[in-house]
């Protein structure tokens, strides 16, 4: 999620509370240093997702609101709105781009166009292995427990390789759980619905999402082992999770941040 840059426009909210669910993440290197720490909150079938606390991280938000995302960047007190629209408009500023690059094409001398027209089927055939690549596919391990707790043990592959391992709990094991798998599998469906609104390489970057996960596992990850080239990259674990009372606010961008357009001097 850090890796997104996205979302918000922001209502006069009041401060109402009502019961929600706090869960704390941790993800460590090979080494088991801890390289991110991620607080994710969820009330009433909204998401927010706060990054930071590792020293790679950025400190950034992600809020997801049912019909938008609102991606919050504290460095800069700024945040964007991403829902159906900014992305028709998003694929519209690539074929516009596209049109113009065709245009300045056109005008180079032969050897030079040629030069640039191969690096460009390079690139287009990049996106095209993108497109065509398969969703993620999860097989059943059998059980297993971490750190005490009982659990169904799951390998995630992306095409042939191995990209996961992942223990999920039962969700009557820990409170709070079902409330805040029923938030993330909402946000999984709406990206879902904007992948499919949208052509190419836009869709399949959309389409990679956690819920293509999460729908194939029975339960709630509370371990998992990342796998890079077939070895063991790091680790993600569920360090805490609990009922807490959550303000409206919590799921809107701070008073006095700024709303950017993504498309500004572009």
């Amino acid at each position: 999620m850090k890796k997104v840059s996205i979302i918000v426009l922001v209502l006069a909210i009041t401060s109402t509370a009502s019961a929600g669910v706090r869960l704390d993440l941790v993800r460590t290197d090979a080494s088991g240093a801890e390289t991110d720490r991620n607080e994710i909150f969820s009330q009433g079938g909204k998401l927010r997702i706060d990054s930071g606390g590792g020293p790679f991280s950025s400190d950034v938000s992600m809020i997801f609101l049912g019909d938008r995302f609102l991606v919050i960047d504290h460095d800069e007190k700024s945040y964007i709105v991403m829902d159906e629209a900014m992305l028709t408009a998003m694929s519209a500023k690539m074929s516009e781009a596209m049109e113009q690059m065709q245009a300045q094409l056109a005008k180079m001398p032969p050897e030079q166009r040629a030069m640039a027209e191969q690096m460009m089927k390079g690139q287009m055939a990049a996106l095209a292995n993108l497109e065509s690549a398969p969703p993620p596919r999860v097989e059943p391990i059998g059980p297993g427990e971490w750190e005490g707790t009982p659990c169904t043990r799951y390998a995630v592959f992306e095409g042939p390789d191995k990209s996961q391992d992942v223990c999920a709990a039962p969700l009557n094991h820990i409170d709070g759980a079902a409330d805040m798998m029923q938030a993330f599998m909402g946000m999984a469906k709406f990206v879902q619905k904007l992948s499919e609104s949208l052509p190419g390489p836009l869709a399949a970057s959309l389409s990679a999402n956690p819920g293509a996960v999460m729908d194939q596992i029975d339960g709630f990850p509370i371990h998992a082992v990342e796998y890079r080239l077939g070895e063991p990259a790091g680790e993600s674990r569920l360090e805490s999770i609990r009922e807490q009372e959550l303000s409206d606010s919590e799921f809107s961008a701070p008073e006095g941040y700024r709303l950017e357009d993504p498309f500004a001097g572009r």
